[in-house]
């Protein structure tokens, strides 16, 4: 009995120093915030200098994949460098939050990040019961491949590596992007509050001690898609009454409707920092990233960009227009439900080399002028859609360019442009005055950055080379400057 009993005694003291020392890991000041959803959390503006300068030592963030540039794995560790998500993904809202929180928090408090977002995905995709089999079988092979990268199941792996990070860590919030994949979807907060609930039972956490903030879309008065789920966000606290909404008025988008842009996502990250901040008793937090838009556009098209000539401005693609440009000013006086603008509807406008589509009147206008953007040629098909609203320039991607059809989101062929046009519904009394409209690659908000074409290799010349301008046609001879496409690649003539 002896033996035994000193055997057990040992057994014992030994379980006890072993799980002293394991729980002696867990440090109480480094505070972790699972951050989940689409594209939005995902990152999809490219990270600029000010995002990979004077990141805070303490500022972390947990790899949810495995990244081979930079060189990260999964579970592990890291500088909280952007990108924060995945290999080739961008900004994301979680950057700035994790600057903030660290910016008004004792020295001795870490910040952890832990991010599984995957864009395009529904709620139901981040759910604990999804089930890839059936959700996936006629999803698009970019779709398949992003979830690949969480094995299908981002749940579990969210739920793995929160486990993983609760080992050195107390898990203090959870932060949620996502809503255009379920625009209007009624049952949105009550799906939101199944996925809440099971990561608070998974992982043994009391709601009262773990906040959930999540972010609205963009807004109708910036131009977005989806403004319109905002209002089921905004009523989330009514289902899970520790939910708390983060604003997005004011919040700029890039120009497809759906996505941030990079100033966006830095005062986002600020709210939502903000907000929780608030919720742990700091009144008056401090925010280093400024509010205000630090740009003030007046984008001047150059030698290599493609300007719209306004000699084949239409007043009246649609409705009833008057455009006058005699005496050198672009005037577009609309009537009621009218578009103006340019088609090409013989031989489609191809603007696919460009980034860019950029618009400038002269004064903020007060009849509703939206940039459209068709892919086809009839123009009651839907185009892409961007709202002038209070500001005088529009900027938008090219390559992000959306439509909003009733079957789902889809992309625009920028390669087959039939029609640019203005809509606005006046009374042809009231004169829009436009400075230019022009694609261009070099980036608006950033006039100082080098010219994206400059980098492109001068053609080849040869007796024998074919030749081509971006609309498919042969050219008989080498033009002085441009775009021009041989062997099926863009090339500039400088």
């Amino acid at each position: 009995m002896c033996s035994y009993f000193r055997r057990f005694v040992l057994v014992t003291a030994f379980l006890a120093v072993s799980l002293s020392a394991a729980f002696a890991q867990v440090d109480p000041n480094f505070h972790i915030y699972l951050c989940f959803g689409q594209s939005n959390m995902e990152g999809n503006a490219s990270p600029e200098n000010i995002d990979r300068q004077n990141i805070p030592a303490r500022f972390k963030m947990m790899a949810a994949v495995n990244f081979n540039n930079p060189s990260r794995k999964m579970y592990n560790w890291y500088e909280a460098k952007p990108p924060l998500v995945r290999e080739g993904t961008g900004l994301t809202p979680v950057d700035w939050f994790g600057r903030t929180m660290c910016d008004n928090l004792p020295e001795e408090v870490k910040i952890g990040v832990v991010v599984v977002a995957i864009g395009g995905c529904k709620i139901e995709d981040l759910d604990k019961d999804f089930d890839p089999v059936t959700r996936l079988a006629n999803e698009a092979d970019w779709f398949k491949n992003y979830m690949k990268a969480y094995d299908n199941y981002p749940y579990k792996r969210l739920l793995a590596c929160a486990k993983e990070a609760q080992k050195v860590g107390v898990i203090k919030g959870m932060l949620l992007h996502q809503g255009c994949s379920n625009n209007g979807d009624q049952l949105w907060p009550t799906k939101v509050k199944k996925l809440y609930n099971d990561l608070l039972t998974d992982l043994n956490l009391k709601a009262e001690d773990v906040p959930l903030l999540a972010g609205e879309l963009a807004t109708q008065e910036m131009g977005g898609s989806c403004w319109w789920h905002n209002t089921i966000i905004q009523t989330l606290p009514k289902t899970i009454p520790t939910a708390h909404v983060i604003s997005a008025a004011n919040l700029p988008q890039k120009g497809d409707g759906l996505h941030f842009s990079a100033h966006g996502y830095r005062v986002l990250g600020c709210r939502y920092a903000t907000k929780m901040l608030h919720l742990l008793g700091v009144a008056h937090p401090t925010v280093a990233y400024v509010e205000e838009q630090p740009i003030d556009l007046h984008p001047v098209p150059t030698e290599w960009d493609h300007q719209l000539d306004f000699n084949y401005f239409k007043g009246a693609i649609h409705g009833d227009g008057l455009f006058n440009n005699k005496r050198g000013v672009n005037i577009f006086m609309p009537g009621a439900d009218c578009c103006g603008g340019w088609e090409w509807l013989d031989t489609p406008l191809d603007l696919s080399a460009y980034k860019y589509l950029v618009a400038e009147i002269e004064e903020k206008q007060t009849l509703g002028l939206k940039m459209q953007v068709w892919d086809t040629a009839n123009y009651d098909d839907t185009p892409y859609v961007r709202d002038f609203g209070s500001n005088t320039v529009v900027v938008a991607e090219l390559d992000g360019m959306m439509k909003n059809l009733s079957t789902g989101i889809e992309g625009l062929n920028t390669s087959h442009i039939y029609r640019i046009g203005f809509y606005a519904n006046g009374d042809k009394t009231v004169k829009i005055r436009f400075k230019h409209v022009f694609a261009t690659n070099n980036d608006p908000y950033d006039p100082d950055a080098p010219l994206a074409l400059k980098a492109i290799t001068n053609v080849p010349t040869s007796a024998n080379d074919a030749i081509y301008n971006l609309q498919g046609i042969k050219l008989s001879r080498m033009p002085d400057k441009g775009l021009v496409i041989k062997d099926g690649k863009k090339y500039c003539v400088k």
